[in-house]
């Protein structure tokens, strides 16, 4: 656990997508006491100087945004404590370790195959990085090396069952009060979105944005059925599924956060 300045340090949350992290996010915007920044690093990824894809196209307003100014963004916001949450894969290329000492690393993860059903329609020719186990290994792994405490680990479909349970537990854990007010939200929009992401982003939030809260999960336990894949993705998945079971069984993981569970209900980036 790290420190910024003279307040308590930054709260990150690093997931992969379709995580349900965007939903764990919504729940730190409804406090006073903490500033909510939404994926810092992608513009970093997509569009900076010191860019990883080209998926997204050119975008002129953004082409100079750098890690610095990412860091600083998360670091440097004066008031109240931050609270960021950001990919694994947008993020990883661009912190340090000096960062990563400044700030409360948790991590968020679903299993491999409930986010590959959520995440092929929307994307279906994403990339190991953009699928993003691998990118969130690595940055495990630099975590662990500079935390003296293991990091907090949630699960998003444990989350969707037990929402403030889990919420309870996870405030303790990075030293801050429970509030009932985290649950429960007006619907609209996650925050006012660019012209250039307002497509983008309807497309990836469109069930948060008209919800009011946790949606549970949906129906029964599933039987595990691994879709067809090319070869690369196949490779990718049972990658992906080592380093599932690695991290909800990690020391920090939340009680109850590991689930032998296939379901493709509610997803969140």
């Amino acid at each position: 656990m790290g420190n910024s300045g003279d307040g308590p340090p930054p709260v990150l949350l690093w997931a992969v997508p379709r995580s349900v992290s965007t939903a764990f996010e919504k729940t730190f915007a409804q406090r006073a006491d903490f500033t909510v920044i939404h994926e810092p690093f992608t513009d970093c990824y997509y569009f900076g100087p010191d860019r990883r894809s080209r998926r997204y196209g050119d975008q002129p307003s953004r082409s100079g945004y750098t890690a610095r100014a990412a860091c600083q963004a998360v670091s440097e916001s004066a008031g109240k404590r931050v609270f960021a949450k950001d990919l694994c894969f947008q993020a990883e290329p661009y912190v340090d370790e000096a960062f990563l000492e400044k700030v409360t690393s948790t991590f968020i993860l679903r299993a491999p195959q409930v986010v590959l059903a959520s995440l092929a329609p929307l994307k279906p020719d994403f990339t190991e990085d953009e699928f993003c186990y691998t990118a969130m290994e690595r940055l495990w792994k630099r975590v662990t090396s500079v935390s003296p405490v293991p990091p907090v680990v949630v699960e998003g479909d444990r989350f969707r069952e037990s929402p403030r349970a889990t919420l309870e537990a996870y405030c303790q854990r990075i030293g801050v009060p429970f509030s009932a007010d985290m649950l429960y939200w007006e619907h609209g929009a996650i925050r006012r979105w660019e012209p250039h992401e307002r497509d983008s982003q309807a497309k990836w939030h469109s069930t948060l944005e008209s919800s009011h809260g946790i949606l549970p999960v949906t129906g029964g336990p599933k039987p595990a059925r691994k879709p067809e894949l090319p070869a690369h993705l196949s490779a990718a998945l049972a990658t992906a599924e080592r380093i599932y079971e690695m991290i909800v069984n990690s020391p920090g993981a939340l009680p109850g956060a590991s689930l032998n569970r296939v379901n493709t209900a509610q997803a969140g980036p």
